[in-house]
């Protein structure tokens, strides 16, 4: 089903029903998530995720920016959008052909605006597309609809998506886990690694001290901060680990200027 081709719902219904099944099929049970420390900021941290980055993504206008961004037209504004855009198509591009065997179901989540559309199409498998924005996936419809091997949109939560257990191959989860502080992380990788059957692509903020050092000062300069919540590469792979997934490959989306690395990782067989 494609929730897009829905009636407009209140917001306030729209958040009761975020974790909802969409099909008779779907099992919407709730993984339990990792016992993680709570931060000293927890406050701070929900506010700022609940109240800004996840309502930022549902605003009309944010999501039409976003998308322009990295397809509309090349402009001095969006230049630092376009590259690293197609950076992370290339990456992913590369991530899938490192796959044995080749993904036949994927998960893209979240789908955002379907900036993976073109390179998930040349694939031959079958893809649905997740969001929790369906003003994002409105803009989408005009990259995934009509691709070969489309299956529709979903709209949920991904803390806790309405999937069966092992439901696809491959997830594919690109600049997500950067703007998600550190009480929820590990919730939402185990809840990745659950409805997947082999294996995760999924993109990190990697906090080395260049990087900070550089995040830092872009925030002097613009006043904005591109990856709120990077972690260093033993905490990424803490994740994994407990999650019950190994590191097979990574690939860098633009060394020295972003954090962004994509893991390509495989589930562990007990």
């Amino acid at each position: 089903m494609n929730v897009l081709d829905r009636h407009p719902r209140s917001r306030r219904q729209d958040k009761s029903d975020e974790s909802r099944p969409m099909s008779e099929h779907l099992n919407s049970r709730q993984t339990a998530g990792a016992n993680i420390a709570t931060p000293m900021n927890y406050d701070a941290d929900v506010a700022a995720y609940e109240l800004a980055t996840k309502h930022r993504y549902q605003n009309p206008s944010f999501a039409e920016r976003y998308l322009d961004g990295y397809a509309g037209g090349l402009k001095l504004s969006t230049f630092a959008s376009h590259v690293i855009a197609r950076r992370e198509q290339n990456c992913i591009a590369k991530a899938l052909k490192t796959c044995s065997p080749l993904p036949a179901q994927v998960l893209d989540i979240p789908c955002g605006t379907g900036k993976l559309a073109d390179v998930l199409s040349r694939h031959d498998c079958q893809v649905m597309a997740a969001d929790i924005s369906m003003e994002m996936m409105a803009l989408a419809k005009t990259a995934y609809e009509g691709r070969p091997g489309f299956r529709g949109f979903i709209r949920c939560d991904v803390t806790q998506l309405p999937l069966a257990d092992e439901s696809f191959d491959t997830v594919i989860c690109l600049r997500l886990i950067h703007l998600i502080p550190p009480h929820l992380r590990r919730k939402i990788i185990n809840e990745l690694a659950r409805v997947t059957s082999r294996r995760l692509i999924v993109s990190y903020g990697l906090a080395s001290r260049f990087q900070r050092i550089r995040l830092r000062l872009r925030r002097m300069i613009t006043g904005r901060v591109s990856a709120p919540h990077p972690v260093n590469f033993n905490v990424a792979r803490e994740d994994f680990s407990e999650a019950g997934l190994k590191l097979v490959s990574s690939f860098s989306i633009l060394p020295l200027l972003s954090c962004e690395q994509v893991f390509v990782l495989e589930k562990v067989r007990p």
